[in-house]
């Protein structure tokens, strides 16, 4: 009775650390619309994929590129 007590432990225990790695908590910054209607800051939820999220920068000549997101560079 023990060790099945032991292995559930283990077992939930490892279905944290995998549900960890799947998904995880992103804070994002509040914002002004164009049209003038305030966003607040919020957390949302993002699964782990292919993808990076890339934030917007300003190039040296001045041209503002708004943040996108591109699939990841596959390995090979």
């Amino acid at each position: 009775m023990k060790n099945l007590a032991v292995v559930l432990l283990a077992m939930l225990i490892s279905v944290a650390t995998i549900s960890g790695v799947i998904a995880k908590d992103v804070q994002v910054k509040g914002y002004t619309k164009k049209d003038g209607t305030v966003v607040k800051g919020y957390k949302k939820t993002v699964k782990e994929s292919d993808s990076v999220q890339v934030k917007g920068y300003t190039k040296k000549d001045g041209t503002v590129v708004k943040g996108y997101t591109r699939k990841k560079p596959t390995a090979k």
